[in-house]
Order: structure tokens, then C-alpha cells, then sequence
């Protein structure tokens, strides 16, 4: 075993779908941190903010359980290739959004795609992993999405200074155009044990609910963090410390993915997420507080250490419950789960922004990970 974990985590399969999710990640991170500002150019409010990334996310939300389930029956590829095409026309149908009511409805193309191109990647991940490794190769696997979220957001500051939304959008359209050159990697079939012979058509698994149901709650104010945070610190003149906050969380996250991969495997995949949750609350709660350097780089060091733990340790808890037959519906329905709580918290936390303030729209985020500890403690998982 070397410096970074044994040769079982580096496979060209897995390689691939590390390759995938950085390219995926490049793209949706820079768009998101671009779009608050674009609307807001376009003469959008709050609340369409986050309408936009509610569109995105209910897209995918509705997706990804039947996505993982395609994966069982018909192999990762052959849902892949669908997802890049349609990023690659949404890439191009951005360019004639020049109102938001058009650019919140071309979000949903930006969820479909994520939802066709990610769940695949995620679920071969865990699924086509040595047993004994698969905690090692999901962490790593959701490394790499920390890296290209720890330099998506700058990416797009940088893209919008040289060329403003239109490069950003050409940029999309070379990054659709970059996945695609990964996909011939992907499982072209299902596994025969799990692809024929497995259970009727379902839309989710049920095995997975319980753990679904806490990590909802747990994302209910995750859209407040590229929606809000900049304009809540920059309305408030704090332009520096929101650069040292884009900094902070994301190399936090992607260090202690890089740290903490055999975290969960040795203190139990569930006590892992638990303890993850309770510092994403505590992060919440500092954003909340009047922004200046401490509270923001303190959150940004939590939401980090939160996020590197949390979501990693609940795909492998889900994917060791579920049945052999049952696994990509199972992560399917997990990933699900998430963009379930960013609906719902960016519809919430949008219109509470709107007429409470920022500091109120945080404090949902903040409840909603204290309430996921207590359901996630409700489903056994300690034991």
C-alpha cells in the first residue's frame, strides 16, 4: 500500500470515473457560483436564485433512483452517453437565456445531465471496487469531486473576468465535449448477477430510505453556500473574506477527503457521518453571524471537514445494506436524497433570504443538520 492507498482504488475503471466526476464537477460548480450573479444582471431577485438552483436539483432529484436502477440492468455506459449530450445542448442553449425566467429553466438540463453522467460514475464506484477497498475507492472517488469543486469556483470567477457568461458557456461545451472521451471506459453491460434475475421495477430502494431521510434534512441549506454567502458578504464589504472562505472550504474539503478516506472504516461508517453532521450545524450557525474573516473561515473550515466525511461514509453505509441486486438503486436513491434537500432548502431559504434576511436563511441549514444527527441516531446506525 502506497502513500495513497492501495492499487485496488486506481483501476482504469475507477480511474475513469474519477476522470468523470472532476470534468462534471469543473463545469456545474463554475455555473452555479456565476449564476446568482448572472441573474442578478438579468434583473432576477432572491428568490429566483434559488428557483434556478431548485430547477437543477429537482431535475436530478428525480432522476438519479432510476438512474442507478438503469445502471443494474443495463451498465453504466449506456446511461452515460445520454447525459453528455445533454449537457453539450444545454452548453449551447445557455447562450439565448436572456431573461431568468429562460436561464432557471435551462437549469434543468444542467440536473438531467449531472443526474446521467454523475450517478453512474458514483455507483461504479462502489459497485465495481474489491470489497475490502470499497471504502478507500468511494473516498477517492469523492476526492476527486473535491478537487474540482475546490477549483470550480474560482475557475468561474476567472472564466467570467476573461469572457464574461459567454465563456463560461463555451467552457461547458469543451468540458460535455471532454467527458466524452472517458465514456468508452464505462461498463458497457450490467453485471449478469446484478443486472438479470434482480427485482421488479422500482423506484427506490427501500433499504436506503431511512439513511435518506437524515441526509435531506442534513442539505437543506447546502444551495445557501454558493447562493447566499456572496452576497451576503459582499453586501456587507466583505469581499476579502468571502475570497478567503472560497479558499478555505474547499481546500478543507479536499484535504480531508484526502486525510480522513479510512476515517469511517475504522470508527464505523454511521458514528463517522453522525460527527460530520454536527460540525456542518456548527458551520451553518457561524455563517449566520454577522460575515467578517473569523466566521467565514471558520465555517468554511467546518462545512469542509463536514463535507469530507459525511456523504462517503452514507454511500458506503447504503451500498453494505442493500442487497447484491440492489446497489446502484440503492446509491441511486441516496444521491436522490440530496438533491431532495436542496429543492426544498433552496425554495425555503430563497424566500427567507427574501423577507427575513441571510442570517435567518443560514440558521435553516444549521437545524436541518442538527435534525438529520437525531434521524440518522433514529436508524440504528450507531450499531
Amino acid at each position: 500500500m502506497g502513500a495513497w492507498g492501495s492499487r485496488a482504488a486506481f483501476t482504469p475503471l475507477l480511474l475513469s470515473c474519477y476522470g468523470i466526476t472532476i470534468l462534471l464537477h469543473f463545469a456545474t460548480v463554475s455555473l452555479n457560483t456565476l449564476v446568482p450573479f448572472h441573474l442578478v444582471d438579468l434583473g432576477g431577485s432572491r428568490t429566483q436564485i434559488g428557483l434556478a438552483f431548485s430547477m437543477a436539483t429537482l431535475a436530478a432529484m428525480g432522476l438519479r433512483p432510476m438512474v442507478g436502477g438503469w445502471v443494474d440492468r443495463y451498465g453504466a455506459r449506456r446511461v452515460v452517453v445520454p447525459g453528455v449530450i445533454v449537457l453539450g445542448i444545454t452548453s449551447l442553449g445557455l447562450h439565448a437565456a436572456h431573461s431568468p425566467t429562460v436561464l432557471i429553466v435551462m437549469m434543468a438540463g444542467l440536473g438531467i445531465s449531472a443526474a446521467l453522467i454523475s450517478t453512474p460514475a458514483s455507483v461504479v464506484s462502489a459497485t465495481h471496487s474489491e470489497s475490502a477497498h470499497r471504502g478507500e475507492a468511494i473516498g477517492t472517488y469523492y476526492l476527486a469531486s473535491s478537487i474540482a469543486i475546490a477549483v470550480g469556483a474560482p475557475l468561474g470567477f476567472g472564466v467570467r473576468a476573461l469572457g464574461g457568461m459567454t465563456l463560461e458557456f463555451v467552457m461547458l461545451t469543451v468540458l460535455a465535449l471532454a467527458i466524452a472521451t472517458l465514456v468508452p471506459w464505462m461498463p458497457g453491460r450490467a453485471d449478469a448477477r446484478r443486472g438479470a434475475g434482480g427485482p421488479g421495477w422500482r423506484f427506490v430502494s427501500v433499504s436506503a430510505l431511512p439513511i435518506s431521510g437524515a441526509l435531506v434534512l442534513a442539505t437543506l441549506g447546502q444551495s445557501s453556500i454558493y447562493g447566499f454567502v456572496p452576497l451576503y458578504a459582499l453586501g456587507r464589504g466583505q469581499g476579502a473574506a468571502l475570497a478567503a472562505f472560497f479558499t478555505v472550504y474547499p481546500v478543507c474539503l479536499t484535504v480531508g477527503r484526502a486525510l480522513l478516506r479510512g476515517l469511517p472504516d475504522r470508527i464505523g461508517h454511521g458514528r463517522a457521518a453522525l460527527a460530520a453532521m454536527a460540525l456542518s450545524a456548527v458551520a451553518f450557525a457561524c455563517l449566520a453571524l454577522p460575515p467578517s474573516m473569523v466566521t467565514l473561515c471558520a465555517a468554511g473550515a467546518l462545512l469542509g471537514a463536514g463535507g469530507a466525511v459525511m456523504y462517503p461514509a452514507l454511500v458506503a453505509l447504503v451500498v453494505a445494506r442493500a442487497d447484491e441486486s440492489d446497489r446502484g438503486l440503492a446509491v441511486g436513491t441516496l444521491s436522490g436524497s440530496w438533491d431532495l434537500g436542496i429543492v426544498v432548502g433552496s425554495a425555503v431559504v430563497g424566500v427567507v433570504a427574501d423577507h427575513v434576511g441571510f442570517a435567518a436563511a443560514f440558521g435553516i441549514g444549521a437545524v436541518g443538520c442538527a435534525l438529520g444527527c437525531i434521524a440518522l441516531t433514529a436508524c440504528g446506525v450507531r450499531r
